[in-house]
């Protein structure tokens, strides 16, 4: 009896084991910064196959394409340039899924077509540039819509980081934008599946 006691324990605590792989949604994009107080950011990005890491929800790059654009990001203290940090609050982040029309920086409408699968508020983003043309951002993302918010248990909803490297040089910056952002969100913890089991199942394991 101690021996199956024993055994369902183990059996147990190995369900329990997370992944080991990173999980992030990595993005390449470009952004308008503003330069005066109460400006608005916007970022239009198109999302990577973060592989041999791994997206936190399941996603389909063989057939569809994903764009992660931030928009109405407004700017609260700072003026843009290099000596001085910006300070932004009250954005929304989105996550579209797209099988059509692929996204074209000259067309920044093609960012925002297809199927909003994740909605979310970026709550607060600092940005900084230590030199003329390099920089970073880094702020928090609280999940709050699309039609896969259900796939993130309300736990792990809230706090996501969004960390990004930033390039302001004009090889790297497409017309019509202000800078390069090369990123990701991730979750602060890996997000595990949830499977049900019946205990026969479990028993049955066991035998």
């Amino acid at each position: 009896m101690r021996t199956r006691i024993t055994l369902l324990v183990l059996a147990l605590l190995l369900m329990a084991v997370p992944a080991s792989a990173q999980q992030l949604f990595d993005f390449l994009g470009q952004t308008v910064v503003p330069g005066n107080v109460g400006g608005m950011l916007n970022m239009d990005s198109i999302m990577r196959d973060p592989a041999p890491g791994t997206t936190p929800i399941p996603l389909d790059f063989a057939n569809y394409e994903y764009t992660l654009v931030v928009m109405n990001l407004t700017l609260d203290s700072g003026d843009g340039t290099s000596a001085s940090p910006q300070n932004y609050s009250g954005g929304m982040l989105v996550i579209y899924e797209d099988n059509g029309t692929a996204a074209d920086y000259a067309n920044p409408a093609t960012f925002h077509d297809g199927t909003a699968i994740l909605i979310g508020n970026l709550t607060t983003l600092n940005r900084t540039m230590f030199t003329a043309t390099l920089g970073s951002a880094a702020g928090w993302v609280d999940w709050t819509g699309g039609t896969r918010l259900d796939d993130i248990a309300p736990v792990d909803q809230l706090g996501w980081p969004f960390l990004t490297g930033i390039s302001a040089r004009d090889t790297n910056v497409e017309p019509g934008y202000t800078e390069q952002w090369d990123g990701k969100c991730e979750p602060e913890e890996p997000i595990v599946d949830t499977e049900d089991i019946s205990w026969g199942s479990v028993k049955a394991m066991l035998r």
